[in-house]
């Protein structure tokens, strides 16, 4: 490599400079200054993110038995602020655009997966994303409430709350191959609980302010219209969708550069004209769907055809990841989680018998739908800068729980597959059962 080329990657001719005063600070210096030099040099971070996610996924899942998903956001947060510190905020701040993207494709997949009427959207579906829905909402808000975050934070807490992390869910059905009715029941679940916690903020968002929570949601349109326009949006990106595959016919490569140009509209334009962008991208997914009545569109899947994205999302998400947040405010994380969890599992199990759905089926959807990560992100975000104590107070805590419930939600996500019996690449002992095995035992 010529000099120059040397300077153009961040790299001085003779390599980062390594001072003689021991064996452990020459490694500290060489790490310190690799950090500085990867901040110049963006493809090379990429490259390197990329092949460390491969890496941490493939490790996780062959030595733990662990999602690959799980290594990704631990690579993330081994190079993140949290660990050596080669990913800083200014890097994660201009990776948003390629972040809003893989978000944007993973919500179009996601809505186009939704079953249509009659092809397996039936009232025991719809009843049992009511019960997960109401039940996430009602009991997070009410612990938040309880905790002192004000009407607004405890909506606007109970909203983020209803979410579940479509990729997650993708990235780890499709590593254990998961396949079958069941699995398309839960990403249906998914899906109708993202809409519901979208359609949620956009309620919340405008209460904040009146308890001065935030100053910078004046320019938010009205509920309604937030809404409508963001449905409005998506489904005549989907009008274009179907009419475009209808022209170029059935080739797979032009028809997903014509999605993705349709994805980055969705994900850019709504932002201008006070709409949502994530609402808009699901929708669009969703309208596609049940107006491509003739299946000219060839759908676009994030695990085979774009896996780059997911990866490169879970890596900068773990990056962004602050862990030091559960411990600072592990009372209030814990109770986040823990209502949570009770809030869903309990209301999709007494939602269970009177819709005539098993029982332990409704309880490994319950697990499958606890994972949460970068669409959290993206809502909490929309809030802008919360202020005051009890705003910033509102935030650490939501950004806690969200870290915490992203190194678990592989987990979870996995853990369903194999309840549900759909998990035809899983092989040995989950999770759980693998660590219990591997505890030390007392004899007699």
């Amino acid at each position: 490599m010529s000099p120059n080329a040397c300077a153009a990657a961040g790299w001085s001719a003779s390599g980062p400079h390594v001072p003689g005063r021991g064996e452990r600070g020459r490694v500290q210096t060489f790490l310190t200054s690799y950090a500085v030099d990867l901040h110049s040099a963006p493809f090379l971070l990429l490259g390197i993110l990329l092949l460390g996610g491969l890496v941490g996924g493939e490790a996780v899942r062959r030595l733990f038995n662990l999602p690959r998903t799980t290594g990704y956001v631990l690579t993330g947060i081994a190079a993140g602020p949290s660990g050596l510190g080669w990913v800083a905020p200014d890097v994660l701040q201009s990776a948003q655009f390629f972040v809003y993207l893989a978000i944007g494709v993973i919500l179009f997949e996601l809505g186009h997966r939704l079953p249509m009427p009659g092809r397996g959207l039936d009232r025991r579906l719809l009843g049992l994303s009511l019960a997960d829905i109401n039940g996430t909402f009602l009991a997070v808000g009410a612990v938040m409430l309880a905790l002192g975050f004000g009407i607004g934070g405890a909506l606007f807490a109970a909203a983020v709350a209803v979410s579940t992390s479509p990729a997650i869910t993708i990235a780890t059905t499709s590593d254990v191959g998961a396949d079958g009715p069941a699995t398309e029941r839960l990403f249906a679940l998914v899906a109708f609980n993202n809409c519901a916690a979208f359609v949620a903020l956009a309620v919340a968002l405008p209460i904040l302010p009146l308890e001065g929570l935030t100053a910078s949601l004046a320019g938010h349109a009205p509920p309604v219209a937030y809404v409508a326009g963001s449905l409005a949006l998506g489904t005549a990106l989907a009008a274009m969708a179907c009419q475009g595959a209808r022209w170029l016919g059935p080739q797979p490569e032009h028809q997903h550069l014509l999605l993705l140009g349709l994805i980055c509209i969705g994900a850019g334009l709504p932002l201008g004209v006070q709409m949502s962008p994530l609402l808009t991208l699901l929708s669009l997914g969703v309208a596609t769907r049940w107006m491509d009545v003739r299946g000219d569109v060839v759908g676009l899947r994030i695990s085979s055809d774009a896996r780059v994205f997911l990866v490169i999302t879970f890596v900068l998400a773990g990056a962004a990841l602050e862990i030091g947040l559960i411990v600072a405010h592990w009372r209030e994380v814990a109770a986040f989680a823990l209502a949570r969890i009770a809030g869903r599992m309990l209301a999709l199990r007494a939602a269970a018998g009177p819709l005539g759905v098993d029982a332990r089926e409704a309880h490994w959807l319950g697990i499958g739908l606890l994972p949460k990560s970068s669409i959290a992100l993206v809502l909490l975000g929309n809030a802008g800068p919360l202020s005051g104590d009890v705003g910033e107070r509102l935030a650490n805590v939501l950004l806690g729980a969200i870290a915490l419930m992203q190194l678990v939600g592989p987990i979870c996500t996995q853990m369903c597959s194999r309840g549900l019996g759909e998990a035809r690449r899983l092989k040995g002992a989950d999770p759980v059962t693998w660590m219990l095995a591997r505890l030390p035992r007392r004899n007699g």
